[in-house]
């Protein structure tokens, strides 16, 4: 019994062994090839906007490669909304940057386009291995925040004011500024209990119960405006954001707290 015990330790480092010395060989052994990234969101100002992703395969040659990635049929974007260049590996690369470049006109006015690129190919490489990672992409308009007044509609389906974060009143609708300037607003909570929160003080919109306005003023030159609605605890409220130049920019109604999503495009 010892002496099979002996053999199979033998046997065992031996194999060991081998595989440490195992070397790659990175010009012509198998080939292995993937995305760097696998989702990338695309802002795109009216210039248009361009994103790079590397391409990594395991090898190099002597020559120049090519290559091929094909549309998901689950893509959304249509091939006005994009283009695609550096698909080519250069002699001696183990890879190549590919450029994807978006188009302001073409993309919807709201909401997002999607492509999704599978890589399919790259040619002249040893027994090719792609591992299975699409890259995703989703372009958008992106545009400058309109200076000016921002008039926020503000409605209660019950006739009883805003209740938020809490049960009587709370917080109101608050838009920080890059600068760091806060407003906040929301309808006036008529309950005494409200005392100490924001809808309970003189700050919020006075209403009658149903229906206020109220204005905050953005200055020129904000970068960027963050939107937080806190929350909703009977489902009745609502509102719409109106831009300067008097279009619907963003609203809500009886949904989950957190960030309101506003197009300034409008």
């Amino acid at each position: 019994m010892k002496k099979y015990i002996s053999i199979i330790a033998v046997l065992f480092a031996f194999v060991s062994c081998e595989e440490e010395n195992i070397v790659f060989d990175s010009e012509n052994g198998q080939t292995f090839a993937n995305f760097s990234e696998s989702s990338i969101l695309v802002p795109t100002p009216a210039e248009g906007a361009s994103i790079t992703v590397d391409v990594f395969v395991t090898t190099k040659t002597d020559s120049e490669r090519t290559i091929s990635v094909e549309v998901d049929p689950s893509s959304t974007a249509t091939a006005d909304q994009y283009s695609i260049s550096g698909l080519t590996i250069p002699a001696g690369a183990f890879g190549s940057t590919l450029t994807v470049t978006s188009n302001f006109d073409a993309l919807p006015e709201e909401g997002r386009a999607n492509l999704v690129l599978n890589l399919v190919d790259v040619t002249g490489s040893n027994d090719l291995v792609i591992k299975d990672s699409p890259l995703a992409l989703e372009f958008y308009r992106e545009c400058p925040i309109t200076p000016g007044d921002w008039i926020i509609n503000m409605s209660d389906s019950y006739g009883d004011g805003w209740q938020t974060d809490a049960a009587t009143g709370g917080s109101g609708l608050t838009i920080t500024l890059n600068d760091g300037t806060v407003f906040e607003v929301g309808l006036c909570s008529p309950y005494g209990s409200a005392a100490g929160t924001f809808l309970g003080d003189g700050e919020c919109t006075p209403n009658d119960g149903s229906e206020g306005t109220a204005t905050i003023t953005i200055p020129e030159g904000t970068e960027s405006a963050e939107w937080f609605f806190p929350g909703d605890q009977y489902g009745e409220i609502g509102f719409e954001i109106i831009s300067p130049n008097g279009n619907v920019a963003g609203g809500y109604e009886s949904a989950d707290a957190g960030l309101i999503t506003v197009d300034y495009c409008k």
